[in-house]
Protein backbone atom coordinates (compact mmCIF):
# COMPACT_ATOMS: atom_id res chain seq x y z
CA UNK A 1 0.00 0.00 0.00
CA UNK A 2 2.79 2.44 0.92
CA UNK A 3 4.61 1.74 -2.34
CA UNK A 4 1.44 2.33 -4.36
CA UNK A 5 0.77 5.55 -2.49
CA UNK A 6 4.29 6.81 -3.11
CA UNK A 7 3.98 6.11 -6.83
CA UNK A 8 0.66 7.93 -7.01
CA UNK A 9 2.05 10.94 -5.19
CA UNK A 10 5.14 11.02 -7.39
CA UNK A 11 3.02 11.08 -10.53
CA UNK A 12 0.84 13.83 -9.13
CA UNK A 13 3.87 15.80 -8.00
CA UNK A 14 5.37 15.61 -11.47
CA UNK A 15 2.06 16.72 -12.97
CA UNK A 16 2.18 19.71 -10.63
CA UNK A 17 5.04 21.19 -12.65
CA UNK A 18 2.98 21.12 -15.84
CA UNK A 19 1.83 24.61 -16.72
CA UNK A 20 0.01 26.69 -19.25
CA UNK A 21 0.87 30.13 -20.56
CA UNK A 22 -1.69 32.86 -19.92
CA UNK A 23 -1.94 36.64 -20.20
CA UNK A 24 0.32 36.95 -23.22
CA UNK A 25 2.14 40.20 -24.09
CA UNK A 26 3.73 40.55 -27.56
CA UNK A 27 6.16 43.37 -28.42
CA UNK A 28 7.67 44.33 -31.79
CA UNK A 29 10.51 46.87 -32.10
CA UNK A 30 9.57 48.71 -35.27
CA UNK A 31 11.90 51.59 -36.11
CA UNK A 32 14.82 52.35 -38.45
CA UNK A 33 16.94 55.23 -37.13
CA UNK A 34 20.08 53.93 -38.87
CA UNK A 35 18.39 54.08 -42.27
CA UNK A 36 16.99 57.53 -41.53
CA UNK A 37 20.47 58.85 -40.86
CA UNK A 38 22.24 57.26 -43.81
CA UNK A 39 19.61 57.41 -46.55
CA UNK A 40 17.11 59.93 -45.30
CA UNK A 41 14.50 57.21 -44.86
CA UNK A 42 14.04 56.78 -48.61
CA UNK A 43 15.25 53.19 -48.56
CA UNK A 44 12.80 51.92 -45.94
CA UNK A 45 9.27 50.84 -46.79
CA UNK A 46 6.65 53.19 -45.42
CA UNK A 47 4.83 52.40 -43.28
CA UNK A 48 7.05 49.78 -41.66
CA UNK A 49 5.41 46.33 -41.52
CA UNK A 50 3.44 45.42 -38.40
CA UNK A 51 3.49 41.89 -36.97
CA UNK A 52 0.17 40.21 -36.12
CA UNK A 53 -0.76 36.70 -35.03
CA UNK A 54 1.31 33.95 -33.49
CA UNK A 55 5.07 33.48 -33.38
CA UNK A 56 6.46 30.64 -31.21
CA UNK A 57 3.32 30.98 -29.08
CA UNK A 58 0.04 32.81 -29.56
CA UNK A 59 -2.92 32.69 -31.90
CA UNK A 60 -4.09 34.14 -35.19
CA UNK A 61 -5.19 37.74 -34.77
CA UNK A 62 -2.96 38.49 -31.78
CA UNK A 63 -2.04 42.17 -31.60
CA UNK A 64 1.61 43.10 -31.02
CA UNK A 65 2.58 46.24 -29.09
CA UNK A 66 4.56 48.48 -31.45
CA UNK A 67 7.63 50.35 -30.19
CA UNK A 68 8.18 52.99 -32.88
CA UNK A 69 9.92 56.31 -33.49
CA UNK A 70 7.10 57.99 -31.54
CA UNK A 71 8.31 56.19 -28.40
CA UNK A 72 12.04 56.82 -28.87
CA UNK A 73 14.64 59.54 -28.66
CA UNK A 74 18.09 59.38 -30.25
CA UNK A 75 21.62 60.45 -29.48
CA UNK A 76 24.17 61.57 -32.04
CA UNK A 77 25.85 58.73 -34.00
CA UNK A 78 26.15 55.85 -33.22
CA UNK A 79 22.45 56.57 -33.07
CA UNK A 80 21.65 55.30 -29.62
CA UNK A 81 17.91 54.96 -28.98
CA UNK A 82 16.14 55.19 -25.63
CA UNK A 83 12.49 55.42 -24.67
CA UNK A 84 11.14 58.93 -24.18
CA UNK A 85 9.00 57.64 -21.30
CA UNK A 86 7.78 54.21 -20.15
CA UNK A 87 5.51 52.57 -22.75
CA UNK A 88 2.35 50.95 -21.37
CA UNK A 89 1.78 47.50 -22.88
CA UNK A 90 -1.51 45.78 -23.72
CA UNK A 91 -2.33 42.10 -23.81
CA UNK A 92 -2.68 40.46 -27.23
CA UNK A 93 -6.37 41.34 -27.52
CA UNK A 94 -5.05 44.83 -28.24
CA UNK A 95 -7.39 46.60 -25.82
CA UNK A 96 -6.78 45.26 -22.31
CA UNK A 97 -4.00 47.07 -20.40
CA UNK A 98 -1.50 44.64 -18.90
CA UNK A 99 -0.27 47.06 -16.23
CA UNK A 100 3.26 46.39 -17.52
CA UNK A 101 5.48 49.20 -18.80
CA UNK A 102 8.58 49.03 -21.00
CA UNK A 103 11.72 51.14 -21.17
CA UNK A 104 14.75 50.41 -23.34
CA UNK A 105 18.24 51.39 -24.35
CA UNK A 106 19.61 50.41 -27.78
CA UNK A 107 23.21 51.73 -27.84
CA UNK A 108 23.52 51.51 -31.63
CA UNK A 109 20.02 52.59 -32.58
CA UNK A 110 17.38 50.82 -34.65
CA UNK A 111 17.49 49.29 -38.10
CA UNK A 112 15.22 47.96 -40.84
CA UNK A 113 16.87 45.04 -42.64
CA UNK A 114 14.66 45.49 -45.72
CA UNK A 115 15.89 48.99 -46.57
CA UNK A 116 16.73 49.24 -50.27
CA UNK A 117 19.72 51.45 -49.44
CA UNK A 118 21.74 48.43 -48.26
CA UNK A 119 20.64 45.83 -50.84
CA UNK A 120 20.70 43.02 -48.28
CA UNK A 121 17.03 42.44 -47.51
CA UNK A 122 15.98 40.04 -44.78
CA UNK A 123 15.53 36.42 -45.94
CA UNK A 124 12.28 36.47 -43.98
CA UNK A 125 10.95 39.08 -46.40
CA UNK A 126 12.37 37.64 -49.60
CA UNK A 127 11.09 34.18 -48.67
CA UNK A 128 7.60 35.47 -47.92
CA UNK A 129 7.74 34.16 -44.35
CA UNK A 130 4.68 34.68 -42.09
CA UNK A 131 7.16 36.18 -39.61
CA UNK A 132 8.65 38.70 -42.05
CA UNK A 133 7.13 41.75 -40.36
CA UNK A 134 8.59 40.78 -36.98
CA UNK A 135 12.02 39.93 -38.35
CA UNK A 136 12.73 43.08 -40.38
CA UNK A 137 13.23 45.78 -37.76
CA UNK A 138 15.56 45.58 -34.77
CA UNK A 139 17.16 47.25 -31.78
CA UNK A 140 20.95 47.14 -32.21
CA UNK A 141 23.68 46.67 -29.62
CA UNK A 142 27.23 46.25 -30.85
CA UNK A 143 29.33 45.98 -27.73
CA UNK A 144 32.50 46.44 -29.72
CA UNK A 145 31.40 50.06 -30.07
CA UNK A 146 29.50 50.60 -26.84
CA UNK A 147 27.62 49.06 -23.91
CA UNK A 148 25.05 46.30 -24.01
CA UNK A 149 21.42 47.23 -24.56
CA UNK A 150 18.53 46.47 -22.28
CA UNK A 151 14.77 46.23 -22.21
CA UNK A 152 13.26 46.70 -18.76
CA UNK A 153 9.73 45.63 -17.84
CA UNK A 154 8.04 46.97 -14.71
CA UNK A 155 4.61 46.38 -13.22
CA UNK A 156 4.84 42.58 -13.45
CA UNK A 157 3.53 40.28 -10.73
CA UNK A 158 6.09 39.96 -7.94
CA UNK A 159 8.46 36.98 -8.08
CA UNK A 160 6.40 35.48 -10.89
CA UNK A 161 7.58 32.87 -13.39
CA UNK A 162 7.24 33.80 -17.08
CA UNK A 163 7.91 32.12 -20.39
CA UNK A 164 9.97 34.59 -22.42
CA UNK A 165 10.76 34.28 -26.13
CA UNK A 166 13.21 36.76 -27.67
CA UNK A 167 13.67 37.09 -31.45
CA UNK A 168 16.82 37.94 -33.40
CA UNK A 169 17.30 38.20 -37.15
CA UNK A 170 18.30 40.99 -39.49
CA UNK A 171 19.98 41.32 -42.87
CA UNK A 172 22.21 38.93 -44.82
CA UNK A 173 25.51 40.62 -43.87
CA UNK A 174 26.46 38.00 -41.31
CA UNK A 175 29.41 36.13 -42.84
CA UNK A 176 29.65 32.79 -41.07
CA UNK A 177 26.85 33.86 -38.74
CA UNK A 178 26.08 36.72 -36.37
CA UNK A 179 26.17 35.53 -32.78
CA UNK A 180 24.21 37.65 -30.35
CA UNK A 181 23.83 37.32 -26.60
CA UNK A 182 20.75 37.75 -24.41
CA UNK A 183 20.91 37.68 -20.61
CA UNK A 184 17.91 37.31 -18.29
CA UNK A 185 18.09 36.74 -14.51
CA UNK A 186 21.87 36.48 -14.84
CA UNK A 187 21.63 33.61 -17.34
CA UNK A 188 23.11 34.29 -20.77
CA UNK A 189 22.25 32.48 -23.99
CA UNK A 190 23.83 32.89 -27.41
CA UNK A 191 21.93 32.88 -30.68
CA UNK A 192 23.52 32.66 -34.13
CA UNK A 193 21.57 34.16 -37.03
CA UNK A 194 22.77 32.49 -40.24
CA UNK A 195 21.36 34.99 -42.74
CA UNK A 196 19.33 32.31 -44.51
CA UNK A 197 16.69 30.84 -42.20
CA UNK A 198 13.20 32.25 -42.73
CA UNK A 199 11.29 30.38 -40.04
CA UNK A 200 11.44 30.10 -36.25
CA UNK A 201 14.32 27.91 -35.04
CA UNK A 202 15.48 27.87 -31.42
CA UNK A 203 19.08 29.09 -31.24
CA UNK A 204 18.96 30.54 -34.77
CA UNK A 205 16.09 33.02 -34.80
CA UNK A 206 14.76 32.92 -31.24
CA UNK A 207 15.65 31.93 -27.68
CA UNK A 208 13.43 30.76 -24.83
CA UNK A 209 13.98 31.79 -21.21
CA UNK A 210 12.34 30.64 -18.01
CA UNK A 211 12.26 34.16 -16.58
CA UNK A 212 11.30 35.32 -13.09
CA UNK A 213 10.38 38.87 -12.09
CA UNK A 214 12.02 40.23 -8.96
CA UNK A 215 10.45 41.37 -5.70
CA UNK A 216 9.53 44.73 -7.24
CA UNK A 217 7.85 43.22 -10.32
CA UNK A 218 10.77 44.07 -12.61
CA UNK A 219 12.38 41.97 -15.34
CA UNK A 220 15.43 43.09 -17.35
CA UNK A 221 16.45 41.67 -20.73
CA UNK A 222 20.07 42.55 -21.59
CA UNK A 223 21.31 42.13 -25.16
CA UNK A 224 24.76 42.48 -26.69
CA UNK A 225 28.24 41.03 -26.33
CA UNK A 226 31.88 42.05 -26.61
CA UNK A 227 32.58 40.87 -30.15
CA UNK A 228 29.54 41.05 -32.42
CA UNK A 229 26.30 42.83 -33.19
CA UNK A 230 23.19 41.68 -31.37
CA UNK A 231 19.86 42.50 -33.01
CA UNK A 232 16.61 42.39 -31.04
CA UNK A 233 13.41 42.16 -33.10
CA UNK A 234 10.84 41.67 -30.36
CA UNK A 235 9.63 39.32 -27.66
CA UNK A 236 6.70 37.41 -26.22
CA UNK A 237 6.07 37.18 -22.48
CA UNK A 238 3.54 34.82 -20.91
CA UNK A 239 2.82 34.31 -17.23
CA UNK A 240 3.16 30.64 -16.31
CA UNK A 241 0.26 29.34 -14.22
CA UNK A 242 -0.72 25.81 -13.16
CA UNK A 243 -3.33 24.04 -15.26
CA UNK A 244 -6.71 23.61 -13.50
CA UNK A 245 -6.37 19.83 -13.88
CA UNK A 246 -2.93 20.02 -12.31
CA UNK A 247 -4.31 21.91 -9.32
CA UNK A 248 -6.97 19.23 -8.93
CA UNK A 249 -4.35 16.48 -9.04
CA UNK A 250 -2.26 18.27 -6.47
CA UNK A 251 -5.26 18.60 -4.22
CA UNK A 252 -5.91 14.88 -4.54
CA UNK A 253 -2.25 14.17 -3.85
CA UNK A 254 -2.35 16.19 -0.67
CA UNK A 255 -5.61 14.57 0.47
CA UNK A 256 -4.63 10.93 -0.13
CA UNK A 257 -2.23 10.56 2.81
CA UNK A 258 -4.91 11.83 5.20
CA UNK A 259 -7.46 9.47 3.65
CA UNK A 260 -5.26 6.39 4.13
CA UNK A 261 -4.24 7.50 7.63
CA UNK A 262 -7.88 7.87 8.61
CA UNK A 263 -8.72 4.43 7.22
CA UNK A 264 -5.83 2.84 9.11
CA UNK A 265 -6.90 4.44 12.38
CA UNK A 266 -10.61 3.61 12.03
Amino acid sequence: MKKTLLIMLSVMGAAGWTSVQAQLIDVQFNDDSINKIYDGGAGSPSPLPVMTGAAVIGSAGDVWNQITAANLTYSAPPLGATTVSPVALDYVDGVTPSGVSLTLSAPNGTYNANAAWWGNASPFTTAGSPYSALMQTVLVANNGAGPVGNVTLTGLALNQQYALYVYMASDQNVGAGRTGTFTVNGIGQNITWDGATSTLVNGTTYLEFNAVSDGTGTLVIDFGNATAETDFNGFQLAEVVPEPSTLALLGMGLALPFYFLRRRNS
